[in-house]
């Protein structure tokens, strides 16, 4: 079976890996410059006579482990190291305090950068970046390996990549519902689910005095403050936050400039620690579709089963890094039933509903 899949995050990169394990032939396609999604780092040269460089981390922060079945992938992630986990004591701004947390939770991170493990996971297949989906397509032909219908996708280089028989989509459901407008799956895909997200990325003359590591933003602007070269495998000899604007804070700066984020951004955090910041660089990055709705309920993973398409995301089960991957699986799951075993999701279902990491 050749199966497209739509999206090289976790969720693309968790189904491929189960596909092409079960035997059937994967292409993958991308519009960023490698895999990643909302995993993506950033990387900055630091060093440029020594070819230096520090991974900033833009987008997903951390991942924890619920399921037993993840929690083992990520157990093998660090043997191979390409995961360490990420110890240190959390603080929580809220009603003009900066005080410890007792949030226990155990963090991993990639290393050296957020998306490390998705290489690893993808491997040798076929990929494709910097490409952008414009089209899908699905007619009957007697072509296709399964003589079923088949699928094409169509870039924005006005290539085409005929002879599919499945298809799996990762994007965000917005996205999703774009490129499926003649397909009746489309209108089942829910609005809003996911909400924009700012994240700047500081680099700062002088250390903050505060030891804080990292902060969880209840109350102002910002809803998570990190020290990014305090995390494993972050090399770097200067001082770099990265800062994520809340839901809120990001829908009123949507289309602001990226020094008008940043403003923002540094008067909140200047404010948090309690000390004057001296930036020497800002880099913004405006996600679009970030941090999952939590006043919508979980959809799941969609499929029309009758033209062998999945829809599916972290945002599938709430949000979360460990769920786009278990996601990934489930959307495997539907193509191949008899090969790979859905995960069982109901011993942690109050996991799930858990607010993105």
């Amino acid at each position: 079976m050749r199966i497209a899949i739509i999206g090289a995050g976790m969720t693309g990169a968790s189904a491929a890996r189960a596909l092409a394990g079960a035997g059937a032939e994967v292409t993958i396609f991308d519009k960023g410059r490698g895999p990643g999604g909302r995993m993506s780092s950033k990387r900055l040269q630091t060093d440029p006579a020594a070819g230096g460089y520090l991974q900033l981390d833009m987008g997903a922060q951390y991942f924890t482990a619920r399921h037993p079945w993840f929690l083992r992938q990520v157990l093998q992630w660090q043997q191979q190291g390409l995961v360490q986990r990420w110890v240190f004591a959390p603080h929580v701004w809220q009603h003009g305090l900066l005080l410890p947390s007792d949030d226990a939770a155990i963090r991993y991170v990639g290393t050296p950068a957020m998306h490390q493990m998705l290489r690893a996971e993808l491997g040798t297949l076929d990929q494709h970046y910097s490409c952008t989906v414009t089209e899908l397509s699905y007619s009957q032909s007697s072509f296709s390996s399964q003589q079923c219908g088949e699928w094409t996708v169509s870039t924005a280089d006005g290539a085409s990549y005929a002879g599919f028989d499945a298809l799996i989509l990762t994007c965000p459901p917005e996205q999703c519902r774009q490129l499926l407008t003649t397909q009746p799956l489309a209108e089942r895909l829910p609005a809003d689910l996911l909400l924009p997200c700012w994240a700047v990325a500081l680099q700062l003359a002088e250390p903050v005095t505060h030891p804080a590591v990292g902060i969880f933003g209840k109350s102002g602007a910002l809803s998570w403050c990190a020290r990014n070269h305090a995390k494993p495998g972050r090399v770097g000899i200067a001082e770099h936050w990265v800062l994520h604007l809340t839901a809120k804070s990001s829908l009123q700066l949507l289309e602001a400039r990226p020094e008008e984020v940043a403003a923002v951004a540094e008067q909140a955090f200047s404010h948090i620690v309690g000390q004057k910041l001296q930036v020497t660089s800002a880099l913004c990055h405006r996600w679009l579709y970030a941090s999952y709705n939590a006043e919508l309920p979980s959809p799941g993973v969609f499929s029309e089963p009758a033209q062998r398409l999945v829809v599916a995301g972290d945002w599938s089960f709430g949000g979360r890094v460990e769920n786009a991957w278990l996601a990934g699986l489930m959307a495997a799951s539907q193509l191949l039933p008899a090969q790979i075993k859905a995960p069982d999701l109901s011993a942690t279902a109050a996991d799930f509903m858990l607010a993105a990491d």
